[in-house]
């Protein structure tokens, strides 16, 4: 706890003859406050009575003047055996201007003491209460008493307080170039109240004495007279207030509370409900120490501020023409991410995921991440690649790169005293705080495969770096951020920076956002929010090292927003005078952020000026080097990112065409498992007769439906050992009641995972080797996440990202909902492995079938799924099994399985191979209760695996293919519809196809099929309209595959419904008549 400075006792008559004796004779003004105590939890105010020098008045300065704790005020105090020997000196002030305005057992004491008699405590009284008029007061009456008759200033002081705690912020020094305009402040008192709205020293009313009943000049050195000795249950100030003896003044405190909440550092908290968390904050930042460093730390900061600040100045002079979208004027946020780390290290983190903007980047990787920087200079050269390596065609895979400030890298680090830690810094694409959820997914991860406890998330750290313009209007910062309590999305907390260049783009503050500040979003999730001055870096440092322990105490968010510039336009080529003149002719006369701390440190004594200008040249010199280095630079093969991933091949390494089937009688148990719960866990009834049909489906080894065969699927990789999760809204229950991987009982809503209970379930931190004995099984996640797409596709690419032995599923409520999340699919998902060389299995669910419900609950749409498919359709790649590379060449598959069987095969498929690759699941809606749409456990059995195209079923029609008049090629929902038209109108001269796997395209089973009906003619079927669907990816590689081929080239005649921009009608009717015209289109009028 906070230690109490207690005021120096007088307690012999020589100690005071000899005190004041010195004061007649040199009339010095020093404090004879000291301290009994030493400790670190000095507290700030008594600190600054400590070292006050202001002139003392005559005041009511009795026992009763402020509480003093019971140790030290007691009845039997004389007036110099107590504790205040401030007082006594007043009283000698007093006697000296007129010996007649003191009590007469004062007078007699200093005429004994000028005149050298021995004091004689018997002979004295309690001393008398002066008051501020020197009015006497008898020295018969109380002098405790006295003082409690005065007003308190407790009320108007605690006031006080609070109004800085809450707004001292408005009047902080945090912006470096010392405008704060109403562009970037817009609600910033001094910008929005005329000079008469601001009060005393041009502070905002609310934070001057005044406002809380206190005259300005007369109060101010008074002391104050507090009554009662509770805080009302707060830490810092007012604590110490209510316990802290002798003279304090309102000059004391009122300076007291602007440098800790109006200076370089500013913190807001008072908006969290939480008062444990509230004076956790006010016992560091209401601290003396608060803002105080040791010169070693100091000097620490200055190189390492040196390394970012050089680093931007020697790339714009080597590479003057050249984008880098450098840190210049937020270079402090370089030092103080290092000291963050540093400081969760001590604390025990061992794993730092890393995600920001481009602005900077290159900074953070050579400085923060240790980048190599031959490497990084071999990038600016353009000698770091090999062209092989990124020339495309079609008979070798390459990559497109990407440029290097979108780039990531990972590092492992060693400290002196042993620890280790590792570092990720994501890639990430231009589109701004995107790359927030997948940062938080894979720290997730990263803390499940650790053992899933609360220390593993204390020592996994996701930091977000963010700019001011897109923290303030992304929407996906807010969905990031409500994952923060989420059970299976709460990562423990994130770390939020932000480096607030107070400009988007060319956009200024005032139009980039409505709230006073961009980080203002945190308060809506209880954050605390430090506000910095980026030209401070020890008030940056410290508020990164904070945050990590509000991080590590009460494992939630935290914001750093370091208000600093941009020097200049958004990037270095660009000219910023066209929109912001007035802004950068102050940013050109300002100097940088290194050169105002190397002149404090050297004023303040901590460094001379040879000193830092070694530090200087070793750090230039070290680039140099470097530089000169990269000349030499080779390039090293890719790195396939962490160790889990070792033995895992690229698109370039033939991978093996594995067999999926699992043995019937596991999946027998599993089936049976799965519709089981404990003995006394009360099922709904409706609930307790599907899970009757589910075990009888895997004891009979028959009918089996759509949710048994995907149980079956997880069910099965989870007793090999690889960890499933599956998110989404409404995940547990499935959107159409057809999952249930989680139930709950009726009477206590216990919730129950029957795929969590096969056998015994391990540590997900457990060796492979534990996870995967048959007697041991890995954990099943399946939670329905928040109502966001976006936030949470992004949540689970992350994930996936972390360990390749595990299946990653996200589920969307309806395909078309999808489409929020395109930002993922598009930057992310299609083409991370093409720029990034990061590959994902990540799976997304998306259900589609057109059944008369209307556009936005139909279409998945599944044409730009494939439209994004990088294959060329003209060009037919080898097809030999064992040679087949074509899915590892592909960024990802997509598939539209008719049986639940081939669902099964594609789930484990996705594991199964020594590669990861994305896959697009075109699920159905109107299959999963279809009594024709079932399986076998045979289907599922050894030696099964995926099927990719579905010949005619039927034998009769299938073996008499000359007779075959009209071959249909469909995919999906739509088969079941063609077969029963077929059935009821008795045609035996339609063949029916079914393309599982749409993409990448199995031409060498079309080929073969066309080629088995050589009569036929080719229609494809489809019920999305014609501009939609797949046909316009599956049109000219039925006409590729037929003419490479076979030689004859075939042209597919389309059917479906008319081109539109909506997906599907509202109308039944509508539906119902183009319904008919497809059936009419595929085999004749009726």
């Amino acid at each position: 706890m906070v230690s109490q400075y207690l005021l120096r006792r007088a307690s012999s008559a020589t100690a005071a003859f000899n005190r004041l004796t010195a004061r007649s004779s040199h009339r010095s003004r020093s404090s004879p406050c000291r301290p009994s105590t030493t400790t670190t939890g000095s507290i700030s105010i008594q600190k600054a009575f400590k070292s006050s020098t202001s002139t003392a008045v005559a005041a009511p300065v009795g026992a009763g003047a402020i509480a003093i704790e019971d140790e030290i005020r007691h009845e039997s105090e004389t007036f110099l055996t107590g504790s205040s020997s401030l007082y006594a000196e007043q009283m000698y002030d007093n006697y000296q201007a007129d010996p007649n305005t003191v009590h007469e057992t004062w007078r007699k004491y200093f005429e004994d003491m000028e005149s050298g008699k021995k004091y004689d405590p018997e002979v004295f009284n309690r001393p008398t209460v002066v008051t501020s008029t020197q009015k006497r007061v008898a020295g018969d009456v109380n002098a405790s008493h006295l003082v409690n008759s005065l007003p308190s200033d407790s009320l108007g002081v605690a006031h006080m307080i609070r109004a800085y705690q809450v707004n001292g912020h408005t009047a902080a020094n945090l912006d470096p170039l010392g405008l704060h305009t109403s562009e970037t402040f817009p609600h910033r008192p001094s910008n929005i109240r005329p000079p008469e709205g601001l009060g005393e020293d041009n502070f905002p009313i609310e934070l001057t004495p005044s406002f809380h009943g206190f005259q300005h000049e007369k109060d101010l050195d008074r002391q104050l007279n507090f009554r009662g000795v509770h805080s009302g249950g707060n830490k810092g100030y007012l604590e110490e207030l209510a316990s802290m003896p002798g003279k304090v003044t309102l000059r004391m405190i009122l300076d007291e509370l602007r440098k800790t909440y109006c200076g370089t550092l500013a913190v807001e908290y008072m908006h969290i409900g939480d008062s444990s968390k509230c004076n956790w904050l006010r016992e560091r930042i209401e601290h003396p120490r608060w803002l105080e460093y040791d010169k070693e730390k100091k000097l620490h900061i200055f190189e390492r501020l040196c390394f970012a600040d050089t680093f931007e100045n020697f790339l714009a002079f080597k590479f003057n023409t050249t984008k880098r979208f450098g840190l210049d004027g937020g270079e402090a946020i370089i030092p103080a991410l290092k000291c963050a780390i540093d400081r969760a290290s001590e604390m025990g983190a061992h794993s730092f995921i890393i995600g920001m903007p481009h602005r900077g980047r290159l900074n953070v990787l050579a400085n923060v991440m240790r980048k190599p920087m031959d490497m990084l200079f071999a990038e600016f050269k353009g000698i770091h690649y090999s062209m092989d390596d990124h020339t495309k065609s079609n008979e070798a895979w390459g990559t497109s790169g990407d440029v290097k400030y979108h780039l990531g890298s990972s590092m492992d680090r060693t400290y002196p005293d042993g620890r280790k830690i590792h570092l990720s810094l994501l890639a990430n694409p231009s589109h701004l705080e995107c790359v927030n959820p997948v940062v938080l997914g894979k720290a997730r991860a990263k803390q499940y495969y650790c053992g899933d406890g609360e220390e593993d998330k204390k020592n996994t750290v996701p930091i977000l770096l963010h700019g001011d313009a897109a923290f303030a209007g992304q929407g996906v910062v807010y969905e990031t951020m409500q994952f923060a309590d989420v059970p299976d999305f709460n990562v423990g907390g994130t770390i939020h920076v932000i480096v607030n260049n107070q400009i988007g783009f060319t956009t200024n503050p005032v139009h980039s956002r409505s709230t006073p500040y961009c980080s203002d979003l945190g308060k809506a999730f209880n954050a605390p929010i430090f506000h910095c001055n980026g030209d401070d870096p020890l008030a940056v440092a410290t508020a990164l090292e904070t945050a990590i322990e509000w991080r590590h105490e009460w494992g939630t968010d935290v914001i750093i927003d370091m208000i600093c510039y941009r020097r200049n336009g958004h990037n270095e080529l660009d000219q910023p005078m066209f929109t912001q003149p007035k802004l950068y002719k102050k940013i050109q006369k300002h100097p940088s952020t290194l050169e105002l701390y190397e002149k404090r440190l050297i004023e303040a004594g901590d460094a001379t000026q040879e000193e830092l200008d070694e530090i200087k040249k070793q750090t230039l010199d070290m680039y140099e080097g470097d530089l000169e280095k990269s000349q030499e630079y080779i390039p090293k093969e890719s790195d396939w990112l962490s160790s889990k991933w070792e033995g895992y091949k690229s698109p370039k390494q033939l991978s093996r065409i594995r067999s999926t089937g699992v043995d019937i009688e596991t999946l027998r148990e599993i089936g049976i498992t799965a519709g089981q719960v404990p003995e006394n866990f009360k099922l709904h009834r409706q609930m307790a007769k599907i899970f009757k049909q589910r075990r009888a489906m895997a004891e009979s080894g028959t009918g089996i439906d759509w949710g048994t065969a995907e149980a079956m699927a997880f069910g099965s990789l989870l007793v090999e050992g690889n960890h499933v999760r599956l998110t989404g809204q409404d995940v547990q229950r499935g959107t159409f009641s057809h999952r249930h991987a989680v139930v709950k009982d009726q009477d206590t809503e216990e919730e129950f995972t029957p795929l969590n209970s096969i056998v015994e379930a391990v540590d997900p931190s457990s060796p492979l080797e534990v996870l995967k004995r048959p007697d041991t099984q890995a954990g099943f996640t399946c939670r329905n996440s928040i109502l966001s797409e976006f936030g949470v596709l992004g949540f689970e690419l992350g994930y996936s990202l972390e360990n390749p032995n595990s299946l990653c599923i996200w589920e969307a409520q309806f395909g078309d909902f999808s489409n929020g999340a395109q930002t993922i699919i598009d930057q992310f998902i299609s083409s991370g492995e093409d720029k990034w060389l990061r590959q994902s299995g990540i799976t997304l669910l998306l259900p589609h079938g057109y059944d008369g419900q209307g556009a936005e609950h139909s279409s998945c749409r599944l044409e730009r799924f494939l439209q994004m498919v990088d294959e060329d359709p003209d060009y037919v790649p080898v097809m030999k099994m064992d040679q087949r590379s074509q899915i590892q060449r592909v960024n990802w598959q997509v598939v539209n399985c008719t049986t639940p069987a081939n669902y099964f095969h594609a789930l484990r498929r996705q594991v199964h191979r020594d590669f990861r690759k994305p896959m697009i699941v075109v699920s159905p809606k109107n299959l999963l209760r279809l009594k024709h749409c079932t399986s076998t456990l045979e289907d599922m059995g050894p030696g099964s695996r995926f099927i990719r195209v579905y010949d005619e079923q039927d034998v009769a029609i299938s073996e008499n293919a000359d007779n075959v008049k009209t071959l249909v090629l469909c995919t999906g929902q739509i088969y079941y519809e063609l077969l029963s038209e077929r059935e009821d109108r008795g045609k035996t001269d339609v063949a029916i196809v079914r393309l599982e796997q749409i993409a990448p395209f199995a031409f060498d089973r079309v080929a073969e099929i066309t080629k088995k009906y050589p009569n036929a003619e080719i229609v494809w079927a489809q019920q999305e309209p014609k501009n939609m669907g797949a046909y316009s990816y599956i049109h000219p590689r039925v006409e590729t595959a037929t003419r490479e081929t076979n030689g004859e080239e075939k042209r597919p005649r389309y059917v479906g419904r008319q081109v539109s921009s909506a997906p599907a009608t509202g109308m039944s009717k509508v539906h119902k008549k183009e319904f008919d015209d497809i059936m009419t289109g595929v085999f004749g009028e009726k």
